[in-house]
């Protein structure tokens, strides 16, 4: 499969669903939500050297593997890995945890509803007018991947209930 090429420039690196799918451009918002400073240090890196690496505009400067690992690391924010993933095709989802107690499993059954009704209702939004914009595909993509995830962690629990009485074949 060939990777899709994404052409960039400073008007558009900022646009929801290129910065999703460009790790590079997903890194460069990093700047916008942090200290660039206070990370540099953290980093044992230098400030100067950390934001031109950080920047679309200079190509004399570029972002490892390691450094971004780091930032997402020290910053706790996803966006390079979940750019990287998008535009690979991929979509990340947090692994739920399990173990909850009947009224808590209820609670997940119920929100997997409501996130589907709030799917339903973000799509129908976005249709009124006849045109899905770039911002209505973003609020769809983020209903869709909430949905997603509520449906997991319900799978997971479901998993986590199931008890081995014997093999398939004694039934």
């Amino acid at each position: 499969m060939k990777p899709t090429v994404i052409q960039f420039s400073r008007t558009n690196l900022r646009r929801p669903s290129l910065v999703t799918r460009c790790p590079l451009a997903a890194a460069a918002s990093i700047t916008d939500d942090f200290n660039v400073s206070e990370l540099s240090r953290l980093m044992g890196k230098s400030e100067k050297t950390l934001a031109a690496k950080l920047s679309n505009d200079v190509d004399t400067h570029h972002l490892n593997l390691a450094e971004a690992i780091a930032i997402t690391e020290l910053t706790g924010d996803e966006r390079i890995l979940k750019a990287w993933a998008l535009g690979r095709d991929k979509i990340l989802f947090q692994i739920p945890s399990t173990g909850l107690t009947d009224d808590e499993f209820a609670d997940v059954l119920l929100t997997v509803q409501e996130a589907s009704g709030q799917l339903a209702s973000t799509v129908r939004k976005a249709r009124a007018d006849g045109i899905i914009s770039e911002k209505d595909y973003a609020d769809i993509h983020l209903s869709t991947v909430t949905a997603i995830e509520k449906l997991l962690q319900l799978d997971a629990e479901l998993k986590a209930q199931v008890r081995v009485w014997g093999t398939d074949t004694d039934v």
